[in-house]
């Protein structure tokens, strides 16, 4: 089993650091708009705690819909 399946031979390392950042953007993608629309939602608007929590969950989706496509990119 090989780590990239894109490499011809399979002697591309992959550094931690890599993973480390890659894994850290991802997560800043994901959970940073969830954060931003349960406050706006919450403090801002001062909607329902239902309300609030179905406008967070509904972005953490999309924001998972993002990450995908931006894991696909920096895999290759």
């Amino acid at each position: 089993m090989k780590l990239t399946p894109n490499s011809e031979n399979g002697n591309v390392k992959i550094s931690a650091l890599k993973i480390f950042l890659n894994g850290t953007l991802l997560a800043l993608v994901i959970a940073v708009p969830a954060i931003i629309s349960t406050v706006i939602f919450h403090y801002v608007i001062k909607t329902n705690l239902i309300i609030t929590i179905s406008a967070g969950i509904i972005t953490l989706f999309v924001a998972m819909g993002f990450a995908y496509k931006i894991s696909k990119r920096l895999s290759m």
